[in-house]
């Protein structure tokens, strides 16, 4: 076997080899290693971002404010989206909401929000974690069952 002595005043590094980013195979494979792995990151990030959200709303509720296992303060809205035609009850942690104080919205559009404060039944939610629930029956005659459904957020 020969082996390549380095003349004299030459640099150990003036050695003849082969970089091993050089080397056949070497540099595609940690490309693909590193493109593997961004893909699956995105993926991982993408699928368990967010609040997890039911699959789908019973027939006529389109959205709940906050949404469900969200974080929210304790002056957020709470309330609901509904399609015309809906008459909703709504209770915060058992407590009944009174249809006068459900105004934050626009009912003429659906949305029957409550907005905690003086003068409420909440002045403010309290912290940890708050659920609600919506009753809601059809105003106009329908052959469609009542809406009820209910949700949880954390509440800071």
């Amino acid at each position: 076997m020969h082996v390549q002595e380095n003349e004299p005043g030459e640099s150990p590094e003036k050695k003849s080899h082969v970089n091993w980013s050089l080397r056949r195979g070497v540099a595609p494979t940690i490309t693909a290693l590193v493109f593997a792995l961004i893909v699956a990151v995105v993926w991982i990030a993408s699928s368990t971002r967010g609040a997890p959200r039911p699959d789908t709303f019973p027939t006529g509720l389109l959205a709940v404010i906050p949404d469900e296992g969200a974080q929210a303060p304790k002056q957020t809205l709470v309330g609901v989206s509904l399609s015309p035609g809906w008459q909703p009850t709504i209770t915060i942690d058992g407590v009944a909401i009174p249809d006068a104080q459900l105004s934050a919205g626009t009912r003429q559009l659906g949305e029957f929000f409550f907005s905690p404060g003086e003068d409420m039944v909440f002045s403010q939610l309290r912290r940890g974690q708050v659920c609600a629930r919506v009753v809601a029956i059809p105003t106009i005659d329908v052959e469609v069952d009542n809406i009820d459904h209910r949700w949880c957020w954390t509440s800071f």
